[in-house]
């Protein structure tokens, strides 16, 4: 039985829509973004929740000061990549489309990137849309990258290389050769966490909701119920929440739909804390992985390679 559970909010910060596919996520420029991602972070501080945010290199090389700033008020931040529209889109796919010497590039160009504008090298990933293939985590291992949130359990993508059926669905070391497995791999994954009761469907793709604050209709006092219960009911070594959203919101406006459920799921996270006596502790994704790799190895707990 446990009574704590590690609360891990993040943002996956992407470049501003001038920039990009008018279709993709992102903000409508810099400035807005400044604000709103500071907005975030003072709303999940009143419940004493850090932020661990996810840059994609440009928005790494355009607003440095702004994140490192957030990064010494308690912030933990990471590299982002969406392939498809990093650069000068010579990578025409998303994370999990690339081949292997494909994702080798592509993080080594973006992780340059970033390391200029940040002053170090980034330690943690996360790829859009949690596509991945079953080379990434032995990439992501041989570029340094100590851990990151890369994958989604039970997300069914196929039009995003994102496949995660039978995933792990709680804080692991990755199997060298299968994304599924947990493994002896020196990085940590923090898989995204989802409420399992109930799964949607969308043209091609198969999903479970989440916390993030983006849907129309979502019953936030149900997902978070549901996702406090199972972590409990599956009592991991390391028991996590994680949730996710974009730099494309006014968190600034309360009138702001996103802003509004994103201000209602705190509420209910917290107080689903609360109906199952279970103490929230946030924490930022950089001390996770920390926790995940200190665990001994149990080689029951694997398959080996």
């Amino acid at each position: 039985m446990i009574d704590t559970i590690y609360v891990a909010m993040s943002m996956d910060c992407e470049r501003a829509r001038d920039f990009t596919h008018p279709d993709a996520s992102g903000p409508k420029d810099f400035a807005a973004s400044a604000d709103w991602v500071r907005a975030y972070a003072a709303r999940a501080a009143e419940y004493e929740f850090p932020i661990t945010y996810f840059l994609h290199p440009e928005v790494a090389a355009g607003q440095a000061e702004v994140f490192l700033e957030l990064e010494r008020d308690g912030a933990c931040l990471g590299l982002h990549l969406h392939p498809w529209k990093f650069g000068d889109g010579k990578y025409k796919a998303h994370f999990g489309g690339l081949s292997r010497d494909q994702q080798l590039a592509a993080v080594s160009e973006a992780s340059a990137i970033w390391q200029q504008a940040m002053g170090r090298r980034p330690d943690y990933f996360r790829p859009g849309t949690f596509s991945a293939n079953d080379s990434t985590f032995g990439v992501l291992v041989e570029l340094g990258f100590s851990g990151g949130s890369i994958s989604a359990p039970e997300r069914i993508y196929p039009d995003l290389n994102s496949i995660w059926t039978g995933a792990e669905k709680d804080p692991h070391r990755p199997h060298p050769h299968f994304r599924q497995w947990r493994g002896d791999l020196p990085f940590a994954n923090l898989p995204h966490t989802h409420d399992y009761s109930t799964p949607y469907t969308l043209k091609s793709r198969r999903f479970y909701r989440d916390l993030r604050p983006d849907y129309l209709d979502a019953d936030y006092r149900f997902i978070a119920d549901n996702i406090v219960r199972q972590v409990i009911e599956r009592a991991p070594k390391v028991p996590m929440i994680t949730m996710d959203t974009h730099n494309d919101h006014d968190y600034t406006d309360p009138q702001d739909r996103v802003c509004g459920n994103y201000i209602t799921m705190l509420r209910e996270l917290n107080d689903a804390f609360e109906r199952h006596s279970i103490t929230p502790v946030g924490i930022t994704m950089d001390k996770l992985c920390d926790m995940v790799l200190a665990l001994p190895v149990d080689e029951d707990d694997f398959v080996p390679a």
